[in-house]
């Protein structure tokens, strides 16, 4: 087996090779075929390319890109490189079984590729594609984002099959095959593992560069400006081949791997006749499709900006970066009439997410009207309140270095604008005071975040970890189990289970509650804790992310986790509290001429009346 990374002085002294071939030998070619007397199914000419790897912004060898002669614009690469560019370490065994028909070892699970039917088949779909070794050793192909008072345990399966068949022929997508290996597009690979913590890998025929950590802050494109969309607008026409083959995977991709959350309108068109199909039932999809076949990267740029806003699931599915300059950036030619269609869908977006905007920001004047601007704690009488307005704030190199002991142990002191720590402080001012009985975590305006910290708060408030989900590629039920360090010593041990708070605690919670700040509450409502307030606001899915076949990132809700309550129901509809609290007075904003209403939460943050509530809800105290 080629060995796929050098040192970085031989990649400099290397001039980019670009080799034309009919087929590929090796040195096992003679034995291989005593044992088994086949040909290869694909002689087609190609050239290849050893393109340089960029791994998290630094540069790690060569790789071998294959740039077939009927599809000269499409990088394909082997599986054997792949597994090992993605997963450092780990290979892929590839055995020729039949013409045009493999077997696939790799350390995760086993599949059958068959390159004259464009199938792939794999025993246990999520263990082949298991990048999470990265995050934690010997993790299943499960979600963590690395906080380190955090850990994965382990996950139970129920129903479903972890066996999953794909066949890219109905997708136009070709699968290679020679005597030693099994050659896909790039793309087709990298979308079959992108996984919930975002690793992922994209090659634009001058590199190949790897994201093997948080992807959500336009990871390859931080370290990598090419893969920005207003440097891929600039490459100015798509090739022919690439535009039939970058459509092709993106249906697949969308087919396959989009989690129908339950709020998109086009779900169960999506489900019964496929996204292509789809499109072409109605107006809006045929433009949607013509822009996304454009040969002008610009029209095609837009047509992905144009997708995630026919898909809109409430934020799970959109483009990245979320950039209205980009998306309302109509610099192309195209007809009136289309330019007008695409104004109108834009128009009718934004004015429903600035809504949205102006609504939350009500609110947030009208809270701070009660509590001012300090969000960490308060008391009165018997009951306390901390606020959360998302899970996504986490000093990351604040908890590394206290758990690497070149650090103190983060405090409201120390580290500023970490979620765990408000929650902490919060924690040891109630049950220090012996008045308090009741702390109320406040989520009116949560929209998510990390399920690190949320793994976190349950843990402390009710001794128990864990979060419910279905995979909706496979039909397997999973529950994942986290450890937390809850003494936060430094260290996952049977002392951790001595940590208990005193405390009676109630979720409170607006339709504004989303993602995360959705997930939360359906946790506590399962264990029986309190939940007080408006239904919350939904979202289901967990989030992957994706690029194009040209290097374009989006976010997709993911078929890999949609959350559901310990019944495997659904969440997507809102958690509905035990108690409903009117809502207030009204209050008016305005955008781009436009009024907006929404009511206050005046009687959510009245601290006496939720004392009442939770006096009535846990008699006992």
């Amino acid at each position: 087996m080629k060995q796929l990374y050098i040192t970085l002085v031989a990649v400099l002294c290397c001039a980019m090779s670009m080799t034309t071939l009919t087929s590929c030998t090796s040195d096992n070619d003679d034995n291989l075929a005593e044992q088994i007397e086949v040909t290869p199914d694909d002689k087609t000419e190609y050239t290849v390319r050893d393109l340089p790897v960029i791994r998290d912004g630094k540069a790690d060898g060569i790789i071998a890109i294959r740039y077939y002669k009927d599809l000269p614009s499409v990088p394909y690469v082997s599986v054997s490189d792949f597994q090992r560019l993605v997963l450092p370490g780990s290979t892929v065994t590839v055995t020729m079984t039949g013409t045009g028909t493999y077997q696939l070892v790799n350390p995760g699970s086993t599949a059958t590729v068959n390159t004259v039917d464009e199938t792939f088949v794999v025993a246990d779909y999520m263990s082949f594609t298991n990048l999470m070794g990265l995050m934690q050793q010997g993790m299943d192909n499960a979600y963590l984002d690395g906080l380190p008072c955090v850990r994965y345990s382990h996950q139970t399966l129920a129903g479903g099959s972890s066996s999953v068949s794909f066949n890219y022929s109905k997708y136009g997508i070709n699968l290679r095959g020679d005597e030693t290996n099994v050659y896909f597009p790039f793309a087709t690979l990298a979308d079959l593992y992108a996984d919930l913590h975002y690793h992922n890998a994209a090659c634009n025929g001058e590199n190949v560069c790897v994201a093997s950590v948080d992807d959500s802050s336009n990871g390859i494109g931080s370290f990598a400006p090419e893969y920005q969309v207003e440097k891929l607008k600039e490459k100015g026409t798509r090739a022919e081949d690439m535009i039939a083959y970058a459509y092709g995977e993106l249906c697949f991709t969308i087919d396959h791997f989009y989690g129908m959350p339950g709020r998109s309108p086009y779900e169960a068109s999506i489900r019964q006749i496929g996204f292509d199909k789809t499109l072409e039932a109605s107006d809006d999809g045929k433009l949607i499709k013509q822009l996304l076949l454009s040969a002008d990267m610009k029209q095609y740029t837009f047509g992905i900006e144009m997708l995630m806003l026919y898909l809109d699931d409430g934020g799970h599915t959109k483009t990245w970066p979320d950039n209205e300059t980009i998306l309302l950036d109509q610099n192309f030619s195209m007809s009136q009439d289309y330019l007008e269609l695409i104004r109108r869908y834009f128009k009718e977006y934004f004015s429903d997410r600035m809504g949205s905007s102006v609504r939350y920001n009500l609110l947030k004047d009208s809270r701070t009207k009660v509590y001012g601007d300090n969000l960490t704690y308060h008391k009165k009488g018997n009951t306390a309140i901390c606020h959360f307005d998302g899970f996504g704030k986490i000093n990351f190199e604040a908890w590394r270095h206290f758990y690497n002991g070149t650090g103190p142990l983060p405090t409201l002191e120390n580290t500023q604008n970490d979620n765990l720590v408000v929650f902490l402080d919060a924690l040891k001012k109630a049950s220090e005071d012996p008045e308090v009985k009741n702390l109320v975590i406040d989520l009116t305006l949560n929209r998510g975040g990390s399920l690190d910290v949320v793994a976190a708060m349950t843990s402390l408030m009710y001794g128990e970890s864990l979060c419910y989900c279905e995979n909706t590629l496979t039909g397997q039920h999973v529950t994942w189990y986290y450890d937390v360090d809850r003494n936060f010593d430094g260290k996952f041990d049977e002392k951790d289970k001595d940590v208990h708070y005193d405390l009676n605690f109630c979720v409170l919670t607006s339709d504004f509650s989303f993602s995360c700040g959705n997930l939360f509450p359906s946790l506590c409502k399962d264990t029986g804790v309190l939940v007080a307030g408006q239904t919350s606001g939904g979202g289901a899915c967990a989030v992957g992310m994706f690029r194009t076949a040209e290097g374009f990132l989006y976010q997709l809700s993911s078929c890999r986790g949609r959350l559901t309550d310990n019944k495997w129901e659904n969440i997507d509809a809102g958690i509905v509290p035990h108690v409903t609290l009117n809502t207030g007075s009204e209050l008016t904003g305005e955008w781009s001429g436009i009024t907006y209403t929404q009511y206050g939460l005046e009687p959510f943050y009245d601290i006496d009346n939720l004392s009442q509530i939770m006096s009535s809800y846990y008699p006992q105290r």
